[in-house]
């Protein structure tokens, strides 16, 4: 079987138990050429990867970096200029996303934006087994790239693009640990080859190691290449997972859905995304953000949203916290009152336990407990109907590492849950 062939059957995989034939086929076919790699290179990845315990956040890390992938491509095209030092500056100067936020798009201008980016979730072998494919036209990878980037854990590739939201070089790696197996293909704008590898958990010696490791594929230490047309594997790069645990989000819309987990994580996104969950649950949408929708933003599909009104809202406005600290935007929404078909309003736009959102570049890294509405604010009537959001995109870089942290130890703590 040669390269192109596995690739072939690869992308025409539709369970589990296909690729795993197609490797056990392909490896013995080339005895000798074949070895495992661990990612990131280190012999003991498993925590790293394993940072995170939410199949759901470690699919929205995936998302967050194609948007990358799509900045990445327009900076390249517009030669860097202007000079962006956020992603949404990124966006409006390269994309002419709106400075408001993407509800002051079109429900079109959002449809067209979110095709560059897209997740699909297949029916697999059941709820617990998904196939999730996240697919971006961005700035794609060729081959020899891939081992420092895509397959890599901690590098400093983004440290200096500001423009990018990435900044740790790790989020995406977590969505290895909630599949059986990953199927990676990127190429590069302009070359005739694509790169690809699929990433699985390798168990080790028990007599030797304590645990095992995530690897990755490769043929004589390189990843796999195979020729293809443009109309076969379009420039950009797409991670497909195999037997994807999707379990968590049983429901097709609403608090317990992955549509609902999007739109509250990415509460306020770069760009939009596009959800086709057409083959489970019937529909595809855009993923514009729960701030986008608070804000007045409708898309085709948007119907569970349509029955909440807002009774008030105050629009973003910024205070200074101080030199140290830099300065916050603040904004909040009061929805309708509760009612026997709504009694928890917010939960169409965010988790009502925790409806004090915190956001960096758009995306949820923090929220904060329902109490402090009801006992600290003695706002108790406003518990299901209150909705606030702070951005911290313009706290001084200490305070964002802060931030940051906070979510990371949460990741932990729901692991020793």
């Amino acid at each position: 079987m040669t390269e192109g062939e596995l690739f072939d059957r690869l992308r025409g995989a539709r369970a589990v138990s296909d690729v795993s034939a197609a490797v056990d086929e392909f490896v013995a076919a080339r005895p000798g050429e074949c070895a495992w790699i661990p990612i990131g290179g280190r012999e003991n990845n498993r925590g790293t990867i394993e940072v995170s315990a939410d199949p759901g956040r470690s699919a929205v890390e995936r998302l967050t970096n194609g948007i990358d992938a799509i900045l990445e491509a327009e900076y390249e095209s517009h030669s860097g200029m202007p000079e962006c030092r956020s992603p949404k500056e990124a966006a409006s100067a390269w994309l002419n996303v709106p400075p408001g936020g993407l509800s002051e798009f079109t429900a079109t201008q959002r449809r067209s934006l979110a095709q560059r980016v897209t997740v699909k979730i297949l029916a697999g072998e059941g709820r617990e087994s998904r196939i999730l494919d996240v697919r971006d036209n961005g700035i794609g990878l060729s081959p020899d790239l891939m081992p420092n980037t895509i397959l890599s854990l901690n590098e400093s590739n983004k440290m200096q693009k500001h423009y990018l939201a990435g900044a740790y070089g790790q989020g995406g790696s977590s969505s290895f640990a909630a599949s059986k197996w990953t199927l990676i293909v990127s190429r590069h704008d302009g070359l005739p080859m694509i790169g690809f590898t699929v990433v699985r958990y390798q168990d080790l010696p028990p007599e030797t190691y304590k645990m095992g490791r995530y690897v990755y594929l490769t043929v004589n230490g390189q990843v796999l290449e195979a020729e293809a047309s443009v109309d076969v594997f379009a420039p950009g790069t797409v991670v497909t997972h195999f037997g994807y645990d999707l379990s968590p989000y049983p429901s097709p819309v609403g608090p317990n859905s992955f549509y609902g987990l999007l739109n509250a994580v990415l509460f306020d996104p770069v760009l939009p995304v596009w959800l086709d969950d057409h083959e489970v649950h019937g529909y595809r949408r855009v993923i514009k953000g729960s701030r986008n929708a608070l804000n007045g933003a409708v898309d085709e599909g948007d119907e569970e949203r349509r029955r909440t009104n807002l009774s008030h809202n105050i629009p973003l406005f910024f205070t200074s916290l101080g030199t140290d600290y830099g300065r916050i935007g603040v904004e909040y929404w009061v929805l309708e009152r509760p009612n026997k078909q709504n009694k928890k309003p917010s939960a169409a736009f965010v988790n009502p336990a925790r409806p004090i959102v915190l956001t960096l570049n758009g995306q949820n890294h923090a929220d904060l407990p329902q109490t402090l509405i009801r006992r600290n604010a003695e706002l108790p009537y406003l518990t299901q109907r209150l909705i606030c959001h702070i951005s911290c995109d313009h706290l001084t870089p200490g305070r964002k590492e802060s931030i940051i942290c906070i979510n990371t130890r949460r990741y932990q703590a729901w692991r020793r849950i």
